[in-house]
């Protein structure tokens, strides 16, 4: 559909009455956006070739909402895995912890922490609505938190995510959708 509405928008811009500077001006920006797609292309390629060939990016993929883009970017952030002895580690790496304030013997949780890998941060977020689309159980725990605000759902499901790579990561096994009930409140682990 995309590649339709933009032969019809060209169309329209070819039957456009423009003076001589401007049909240059416009023949030239429509030049300039075909060699970015090209471009984007060739980088997309280049991704998915590396990613066919890194087994840590293929098992990351097996996670909902993570893809061909995220997966080899979630494996070279990380590196090697055994650098973070706990998932918790890993997610103070990644910034996905909230922020502590204590005073008076009394301890406050804000926001997430700005400090930390932005690149994992921005993947693991952003691989929520995807993530909440595809699996049941994150979609249920992202309705659950939401009353409490969308950012503060997101964030957390985003942490879950990053639990379920640390995991498929240091089992070095996929990601497992089991159909697991969600009314026994079962906690069976999900990986394999």
């Amino acid at each position: 559909m995309q590649r339709s509405v933009r032969a019809t928008g060209r169309k329209q811009l070819a039957a456009f009455q423009l003076s001589e500077i401007d049909r240059i001006r416009t023949d030239r920006g429509l030049t300039f956006i075909d060699d970015i797609e090209r471009r984007i292309k060739q980088c997309e390629a280049t991704i998915k070739a590396l990613s066919k060939s890194n087994a840590n990016a293929k098992r990351l993929k097996t996670i909902p909402g993570i893809g061909e883009f995220f997966a080899p970017l979630i494996d070279a952030e990380i590196d090697d895995i055994g650098r973070f002895r706990s998932a918790k580690k890993l997610a103070a790496y990644a910034g996905i912890v909230p922020s502590t304030y204590s005073s008076g013997g009394k301890t406050y949780h804000g926001r997430i922490i700005k400090q930390g890998n932005k690149w994992l941060r921005l993947a693991f977020i952003e691989a929520v609505t995807p993530a909440v689309a595809q699996d049941p159980m994150l979609k249920e725990q992202y309705e659950r938190l939401k009353t409490k605000g969308s950012n503060r759902a997101k964030v957390a499901v985003a942490r879950r995510l990053l639990t379920i790579a640390f995991q498929v990561l240091r089992d070095s096994r996929p990601y497992d959708r089991r159909a697991v009930c969600l009314e026994s409140g079962s906690k069976q682990s999900r990986l394999s």
